[in-house]
């Protein structure tokens, strides 16, 4: 049998663990890391529920311009600014305020109220989009955007009219900004997003 030599100096440094002022210099390091990364962190999920709001108001607009050529009759997607909620009416979903229009909130799942402002934020440019369409201002505090049985969106003279929504995040504003236009003559719905280094919004 072999003579085993043990290195004692080697158990020694193998059992040697991290010395407190080390392990204090580490959490140090990462909670400076955590304090900065953190109003990023913040602001991206802002950005994130924003999509979501983005999304909703699209698949609203998308729903109501279905309804519209399958019921063959005017249904109206609304927006009220005071309530922030989109309500979808007409044809078979009846009058504003029936039990059968369909209604989706803006705020929630950590989005407050408040924090949905319709219109540009300061410092963004006021022109048209690319598409000609610029922002419907509010008429008693709600947008209505009323698709025809074609789809189409038109003025009280039936001729194809484009509108825009405005959207931005009080706490973000340059960075949530966003819009969603819809084309009169095909009712089409597209959307927009603010960017801070043209100074316009982009598709």
């Amino acid at each position: 049998m072999k003579n085993i030599r043990i290195n004692k100096k080697t158990i020694l440094n193998r059992q040697s663990g991290v010395s407190l002022p080390e392990l204090v210099i580490v959490l140090f390091v990462v909670a400076i890391l955590i304090v900065l990364a953190l109003p990023q962190l913040i602001s991206s999920r802002r950005a994130l529920r924003f999509s979501g709001m983005q999304r909703q108001i699209v698949s609203s607009l998308r729903e109501a311009r279905q309804e519209a050529m399958s019921q063959r009759a005017p249904i109206t997607f609304r927006y009220d600014d005071a309530d922030k909620k989109i309500v979808v009416y007409g044809g078979s979903l009846g009058t504003l305020g029936n039990a059968n229009n369909r209604f989706v909130s803006m705020a929630g799942e950590g989005l407050q109220p408040g924090e949905v402002i319709y219109g540009r934020p300061a410092g963004a440019t006021v022109a048209a989009l690319a598409d000609s369409a610029n922002m419907t201002s509010l008429s008693a505090g709600a947008v209505e955007i009323t698709f025809q049985a074609d789809g189409s969106v038109v003025d009280a003279s039936d001729v194809p009219i484009n509108k825009a929504l405005f959207f931005y995040n009080s706490k973000n504003p340059a960075e949530t900004a966003f819009a969603v236009s819809v084309l009169g003559a095909g009712g089409r719905a597209k959307v927009w997003r603010y960017s801070q280094g043209v100074n316009a919004y982009v598709e």
